[in-house]
Formats: C-alpha cells, sequence, structure tokens
C-alpha cells in the first residue's frame, strides 16, 4: 500500500538522495552535481513558497513531489510549478507517482491555487521519456516551451563560465553568438534552452 505525507526539513537527506537519482537519469549518464543537504534542508524551511510529499510502501521512501508556489496575472493569482518528480525504479508503473500528483493537487485545491505546471526537459529527450503518457493521464496538457537566463548570483561556478563581477547577460552580449550558432547547439552550454510546459487546471475547476 502506498502513503503520502508532507515533506518536512527532517526529511532533506531522503529528498537530496532522490534528487541526485532524478538528475542523474536527466543526465543520461553525463556527470551532473546534485542539490547538497544542506541547500535542500533550506529550502524545505521556506514552508510558504516550497512543498513537497514522499511517497512510502511501509515504511520505506519510494518517491518524492517537490513544488514550488508563484503568482502571475495570467493564472489570476497563486500556482506551482512541480520542480520534481521521481519515484525510485522497482516502484514504477504502481501508482506511485500518480498518488504524489494527487498529493499535490489536494494541496493546491486547499491553497486556492489556479493550476500545476510542470517543466518537462527538453526536446527530443522528452519524447523518448515514457514518464509523458503519466502526466497526459493525470490531465496535464502541453501549453509550450519556457525560456531562462541563468543569474550569475544562483549560478554555479561552472554554469556561469565567465569572469566574476560580469552579468550573463553582458557576457552574452559581448560573445553575441549568431542565431544559427544557437539553433546548432540546441540550447546547451549556458544557451537559452527551451524545456516544455505542461500545465494542468482541474485543481480550480473555473478556470
Amino acid at each position: 500500500m502506498v502513503t503520502t505525507r508532507e515533506v518536512s526539513v527532517d526529511d532533506a537527506p531522503t529528498v537530496t538522495h532522490m534528487v541526485a537519482a532524478l538528475l542523474a537519469e536527466l543526465g543520461a549518464g553525463q556527470v551532473q552535481s546534485g542539490p547538497d543537504t544542506q541547500l535542500v534542508a533550506e529550502l524545505l524551511a521556506m514552508k510558504e513558497r516550497v512543498y513537497g510529499f514522499l511517497a512510502f510502501t511501509e515504511e520505506r521512501p519510494v518517491g518524492v513531489i517537490m513544488l514550488s508556489e508563484t503568482a502571475a496575472l495570467f493564472a489570476r493569482g497563486t500556482f506551482a510549478t512541480i520542480t520534481e518528480l521521481y519515484v525510485v525504479p522497482d516502484q514504477r508503473s504502481s501508482g506511485v507517482a500518480m498518488r504524489l500528483i494527487g498529493a499535490a493537487v489536494g494541496l493546491g485545491t486547499e491553497k486556492g491555487w489556479s493550476q500545476l505546471e510542470l517543466a518537462a526537459p527538453r526536446q527530443p529527450m522528452w519524447s523518448r521519456n515514457p514518464g509523458l503518457a503519466l502526466y497526459f493521464k493525470a490531465g496535464f496538457a502541453e501549453i509550450g516551451p519556457r525560456l531562462k537566463l541563468p543569474l550569475q548570483s544562483n549560478a554555479s561556478p561552472r554554469a556561469q563560465g565567465n569572469p566574476v563581477g560580469r552579468s550573463r547577460l553582458e557576457y552574452r552580449q559581448q560573445r553575441a553568438p549568431s542565431r544559427s550558432s544557437l539553433h546548432r547547439h540546441g540550447g546547451r552550454d549556458g544557451r537559452l534552452e527551451q524545456p516544455t510546459t505542461f500545465s494542468l487546471k482541474s485543481i480550480d475547476q473555473s478556470n
């Protein structure tokens, strides 16, 4: 039987381990630096902005979902983004992910969120991901790509790749890569990335 409960700061080691496993899978064998336990604990302490649930079979943790609350005019108020969703390999296709999504929907209903959003990995990785069917089954609909501009204050030294004291925008403008170069490299190595965004609006049936 699968049960779920909200995460707490004490769950930081478990959440860290699962998110690291998720990032390793998304990296397809490439080395990625996962979050450290202290950072995870600090984020979990942000109780009015960061939320999450752990799934258990008996007392064993088998999955995690993390969410971040935000607000926007287009959403007519507050909503949340699913930032991480992970289920251990031997428990996949057993309903764990749907229980976690259900817990997130319940929380969103309680808090009055207008919708849940999900930023999926870049294409074509996402198109080959069997998890796509899971989100459609849960009621998500594709709403288009997202872009990001990493800010120096939040980027890792490796991701920054530019001298101290210069913003990424200034650095990017100076380098001025051609449009064809951006298309060729598909958003890697600090260039603009376009993960696909999915939205679940069943939280508030009025939307």
